[in-house]
């Protein structure tokens, strides 16, 4: 090992070799970037996925979908499509759970924890007296961080509390 070593103690980089590379994106390629992880251990098709998923998002344009290994996935968009994938999330392929995360500036998806999800709960059999606004509030206390919290009257069918909740603690690889 020693004779290695000094075999190539004196090996330089050249000067077009030790050049910087500028990484920074271009402005139409910034925040159309989503990084998914599919909470299994077998190996996912891609190639299905792709299908599936462009039939179900129903995307204005195109989407490419990028393997990045241990069914982590990129799901580049040309377009703010993005944005309404993440809104009406989760998505499931299989049976499994496909955990989302826009990628911002410098993130990496390998990188990525990918524990924490949206999940839409809502709440029935509530008692009519506890089917206030407070009550709703209270119990979504009790679920974890919620995103959005909607309040609808609807007539004949009493009223609904829809939650949007992220509870980390109910993600993980199975």
């Amino acid at each position: 090992m020693e004779d290695i070593t000094k075999r190539y103690a004196g090996l330089r980089l050249s000067g077009k070799e030790g050049s910087e590379v500028d990484l920074s994106l271009p402005e139409n390629a910034a925040g159309f970037v989503l990084g998914g992880k599919f909470c299994t251990k077998r190996r996912v098709n891609l190639e299905s996925v792709a299908r599936v998923l462009r039939t179900v998002w129903r995307t204005e344009k195109n989407f490419e979908v990028s393997d990045v290994g241990e069914n982590k996935v990129l799901f580049l968009f040309q377009q703010e499509d993005l944005d309404r994938v993440l809104m009406l999330s989760p998505w499931s392929f299989e049976k499994y759970l496909l955990v989302l995360h826009k990628l911002e500036a410098g993130e990496v998806v390998s990188q990525l924890n990918f524990n924490k999800a949206s999940f839409w709960v809502q709440i029935h059999g509530l008692p009519t007296m506890s089917q206030t606004k407070e009550v709703g509030l209270r119990i979504s206390e009790s679920l974890g961080r919620v995103e959005k919290f909607e309040w609808e009257v609807r007539h004949r069918r009493g009223r609904i509390l829809d939650m949007n909740d992220y509870p980390s603690s109910a993600i993980g690889a199975r």
